[in-house]
């Protein structure tokens, strides 16, 4: 696999000689120290963009709207009355934390049939590597 090369960016003298000092410290290369840190320092939501972002380029690739079919057809109906509200609040929870964040408010604010439910539909889109912002779609969808 080829290196891909990205924009250099230019940091503070005393941020350098630090990350130089950490790096002989930790036995790594600078570009992996760097991108360690950088990634421990990002936003839940920024990597879960990034990582959306991957996997909606990779699947419109490999498979176009077919997962997204494959996804509605093994969730099948959604049996129970679910609040659009809550529809719409679990959408918003997918987009701004992921599937983790999604799962983890459904857990505290819904009765526990439709935290079933609703756990059921986001497993199986997140078994299936339905970016969030696609799985928010579907969600949406299954209540019309």
């Amino acid at each position: 696999m080829a290196n891909v090369k990205y924009t250099r960016i230019e940091i503070t003298q005393e941020a350098y000689e630090a990350l130089e000092a950490e790096a002989i410290l930790q036995g790594k290369t600078l570009k992996k120290l760097a991108s360690e840190l950088v990634l421990k320092g990002i936003s839940k939501k920024a990597l879960n963009f990034v990582q959306d972002s991957t996997y909606s380029v990779d699947i419109k690739k490999k498979i176009g709207s077919e997962i997204v079919d494959k996804v509605i057809k093994d969730i099948g109906a959604i049996e129970l009355n679910i609040d659009k509200e809550l529809l719409e609040s679990v959408k918003n929870a997918l987009l701004d934390e992921g599937y983790q964040g999604a799962m983890l408010f459904v857990a505290q604010n819904t009765a526990s049939m439709q935290r079933d439910e609703l756990f059921r539909v986001l497993t199986v889109c997140q078994i299936n590597k339905v970016p969030s912002v696609i799985a928010a779609d579907i969600i949406m969808r299954k209540k019309q």
